[in-house]
């Protein structure tokens, strides 16, 4: 015959089950075993206020942490804004002098244009004279000296158009 397990035994196994499906299986049989052995509660009770403490402390830490940034946050702020308005102003002033810029390309533009323009009809002129039957020789060096003129200027111009287009 089979040797049947002590009464006591058997209530520990049903409270164990019991508690188990209550608490999960380490908890419930912690709890079960605390209620078999008052050492074992004792020890439970010093687990538990060790727990306790420790999250209150591991509280406290992030309150602190958390205070601190709310120092520091409105002087973030302040620094974020004074940068922000910085940066803006700069933003302004480049888009200032590349309006510019394109405002001096578009008339050394132009001015290349006339010059160039200038010094094609003075070439023309000029070839006119020097075709003619009777040349006019004051005309033609007046002319002479004005194409010159215009192609130091046409140069020029080129020169300032490059120089700024690069």
């Amino acid at each position: 015959m089979a040797v049947q397990p002590p009464k006591y035994a058997l209530t520990f196994m049903a409270s164990t089950t019991k508690l188990a499906v209550q608490h999960g299986l380490k908890r419930g049989i912690s709890k079960a075993a605390a209620r078999a052995n008052p050492a074992l509660l004792v020890l439970e009770a010093v687990g538990s206020m060790a727990e306790a403490v420790n999250s209150y402390l591991q509280l406290r830490q992030r309150r602190e942490y958390r205070d601190g940034l709310r120092l520091i946050l409105p002087y973030e702020e302040e620094r974020l804004q004074l940068e922000r308005e910085k940066l803006c102003e700069e933003l302004e002033m480049a888009r200032t002098a590349v309006d510019q810029r394109r405002e001096i390309q578009r008339r050394l533009g132009t001015l290349t244009l006339v010059c160039a323009s200038v010094y094609s009809k003075t070439w023309e002129k000029l070839h006119a004279i020097r075709t003619a039957e009777l040349p006019d020789i004051e005309a033609f060096e007046h002319k002479l000296e004005d194409l010159e003129d215009a192609w130091h200027q046409l140069r020029h111009a080129l020169a300032n158009y490059s120089d700024l287009s690069n």
